[in-house]
């Protein structure tokens, strides 16, 4: 085999060749072969023959918080050429990128060349050389089955360096936060870095930036973040991944799962603690005019009173230590609400308090307290102990039990669970899924017995999910959900959903509303079994609703879109103690919106949409626009304007207006400070009566994330 000196001569030849000839020559691309944060040991690939012509050196990216380096590869005259040798590169290299760079980076890469040429030979060993390790970083796909390693080469001594605060050191600094764990820091630097001009690194940090939100348990900012990814770049190989991402969120996927395979950790013991304290004070003061016509003579009455005054406290914390054996975390999520009108209670929301534990060497894991749905028929909070075992490498076993949380629907009986599921999957890159059973008690009888499965695809294409639960103990489907999304060759994007669901879900707990009492037992005393759940099922109404709809870009800026919607809630037959309830009749919504992204501003997105909206009794036309604005790295704009007008078959009338905007502070870099202020105006009217409401509210508070 050649000599790594004589490979590498080529490549520094033609270094020195190219700059001197071309000085002045236009910008030129290279391929980042790996991003790794220390340069610690040899890298193990093989340049094919046709690319050893090229430079293989290491540059370097500063930030205040975080070194990082890239194996590079160049340089090229063009991005065909780069993009060709990243296939080239693709078995060894399947995170290859291509970036643009300036002539002066060849510049200073020739002369720290001739530096290291014209110093005297170490005295160190070959071996004590440091060199640094070719990591898949963070945003690799699915990691790739382990190859038997090439022939290593190695790389010039020299260094190119990336000025501080440039898209590249911004970049590495948020990927070095996420190996960290520290997705506050991560968030803060792909913020910073989005607030640049448009650059080649403004997609991957759209991107980083809703997984780190989506790793820190923010799953409402990164569902907004992969929906402004998608709103940008619709299409692409990338934009496929987020998709899966974004549908995962939607299905109640675990949080946190990477979408790409991490960075290895160093050994030895790991801990952080990261989280989010906000505070928000709510008012709202509304005015109503309201004229009666009785006997040709008309009535006006004026009310001013103040509808809302409350303050939302909310503490999201999550302390994790880990090393490669043993991973622990403790989380804790709470909502607290202070009422100063009278007559309001102030209420509490404990959303998580549990405590996970994961023995890594046999894929075994535990957790326990209060904590979020992982799915497997549980559709909403519970206290409980949650098991997995990973038994194959594509088969993982969950056990749990505890007893369900729902918010605003307490009773006065005791309500236990326990279930199994299976994950499976991924089987041919494409398809993963879960199957489960479940069984509630309530008291001393049968609340849910349920079985499941949900089955979920993806491709470059796009994605579908599905899932079908069914209540074996009333014998009637309980859910049955399909979403997906396909991207057409000619970059149109199609979307379908179709979703069948009882509402409440079936239980025999539902039999208590309307009694004088809310116990399951005291009511077995006048009712049996089957008929508490036939009483259970007269109150229990069905909803469905189908969704397709299509985008597609039309220049670079502007994307159209349409959608039609029909959904229907069935009726409700009641009981003795609680009245029927009519059904809703079908409601079609047609909608169609057009997107801009960059329009005004740098990162900018803009949405203008109108609806109608067909009922049985009544008819409605929506209307909306809405603006989100970066300015600089700290401040934001949010602009919105919404029109609502409806014609009901008895001949009334109503109609809508409300402007909104929000503005937004970042203060160094961690604390986030925001006011909101609207004007709602309602005018409803009829053949003898107006009523006009118009309502001013506005909230101001803080987010500190650390």
């Amino acid at each position: 085999m050649m000599p790594r000196a004589v490979l590498f001569a080529p490549a520094v030849a033609l270094v020195l060749a190219l700059t001197a000839a071309h000085a002045q020559s236009p910008p030129l691309h290279v391929v980042v072969l790996a991003t790794v944060p220390s340069v610690a040991q040899q890298p193990a690939a093989a340049l094919p023959q046709a690319l050893r012509g090229n430079a293989l050196y290491w540059r370097v990216l500063r930030s205040p918080n975080a070194v990082s380096y890239q194996l590079c590869l160049g340089f090229f005259q063009t991005r065909d050429q780069a993009e060709g040798a990243k296939r080239q590169l693709a078995a060894s290299f399947p995170d290859a990128r291509v970036i643009q760079v300036d002539a002066q980076e060849r510049a200073n890469l020739q002369k720290a060349t001739r530096a290291a040429a014209a110093a005297p030979a170490p005295s160190a060993p070959p071996e004590a050389t440091p060199r640094a390790p070719v990591a898949a970083p963070v945003v690799a796909p699915v990691a790739p089955p382990r190859r038997s390693s090439p022939a290593p080469v190695e790389a010039p001594p020299a260094l190119a360096e990336a000025p501080a605060g440039s898209p590249e050191a911004l970049m590495a600094e948020g990927r070095g936060a996420i190996v960290r764990e520290d997705y506050a820091a991560a968030v803060r630097a792909f913020t910073r870095l989005l607030a640049l001009p448009e650059n080649t690194l403004t997609r991957d940090a759209q991107e980083f930036l809703a997984l780190s939100y989506e790793r820190r348990g923010d799953t409402g900012r990164a569902k907004s973040e992969y929906e402004n990814y998608l709103q940008r770049y619709p299409d692409g190989e990338d934009s496929v991944r987020v998709r899966q991402r974004l549908a995962s969120l939607a299905t109640a996927a675990p949080q946190g799962e990477p979408l790409r395979a991490p960075v290895e950790a160093k050994p030895g013991l790991r801990s952080f603690t990261v989280g989010s304290f906000s505070q928000f004070y709510y008012r709202g003061n509304s005015k109503i005019d309201s004229q009666q016509t009785v006997a040709n003579t008309p009535d006006r009455v004026t009310l001013s009173l103040t509808d809302q005054s409350s303050l939302i406290t909310a503490l999201d914390l999550s302390t994790r230590f880990s090393d490669d054996t043993h991973d622990n975390r403790i989380v804790f999520r709470d909502v607290n609400s202070r009422n100063y009108l009278e007559g309001q209670k102030n209420a509490n929301l404990l959303n998580s308090a549990y405590y996970e534990y994961k023995y890594k060497p046999a894929d075994l894991s535990a957790r326990v307290g209060r904590q979020p749905s992982y799915g497997g028929g549980i559709l909403g909070r519970f206290d409980g102990l949650l098991l997995g075992y990973g038994l194959a490498p594509r088969t993982r076993l969950n056990v749990v039990a505890g007893t369900p949380v729902e918010q605003g629907f307490t009773i006065d009986s005791t309500r236990r669970f326990y279930g199994a599921s299976a994950e499976l999957g991924p089987f041919d890159q494409h398809w993963t899924g879960n199957v489960y059973v479940l069984q509630q008690s309530v008291d001393s009888i049968s609340d849910r017995q349920v079985a499941g499965t949900e089955l979920r695809y993806f491709s470059q294409q796009g994605f579908f999910a599905s899932l079908v639960d069914y209540d074996t103990l009333f014998h009637h489907l309980n859910i049955g959900t399909f979403q997906g999304n396909w991207t057409a060759p000619w970059k149109t994007t199609f979307n379908v959903l179709l979703d069948y669901r009882m509402s409440p879900l079936l239980q025999t707990t539902t039999a208590v509303i309307g009694e004088p009492t809310t116990s399951i037992q005291t009511l077995l005393n006048f009712y049996t079994e089957d008929e508490l759940r036939a009483r259970a099922r007269a109150l229990t109404a069905q909803t469905a609703l189908a969704l397709a709809g299509l985008t597609h870009p039309v220049t670079r800026v502007w994307q159209v879109g349409a959608d039609v919607q029909v959904s229907r809630v069935s009726h409700t037959d009641g009981t003795n103690n609680f009245p029927a309830t009519p059904g809703s009749g079908y409601i079609t919504t047609v909608t169609g919106q057009a997107i801009a992204t960059g329009l005004f501003a740098v990162r900018d997105i803009s949405v203008a949409a109108l609806s109608r909206v067909s009922a049985d009794t009544y008819s409605g036309l929506a209307a909306r626009i809405t603006s989100r604005a970066p300015f600089g790295p700290y401040w934001t704009l949010d602009g919105a304007l919404f029109w609502y007008g409806q014609d009901n078959d008895d001949g009334s009338t109503l109609q809508r207006i409300s402007p909104v905007a929000r503005l937004s502070y970042v203060w160094r870099n961690s604390m986030t400070l925001e006011a909101e202020f609207g004007i709602e105006r309602t005018v409803a009217r009829s053949a003898f009566a107006e009523e006009i409401t118009l309502r001013r509210f506005f909230s101001l508070g803080y987010r500190w994330d650390f």
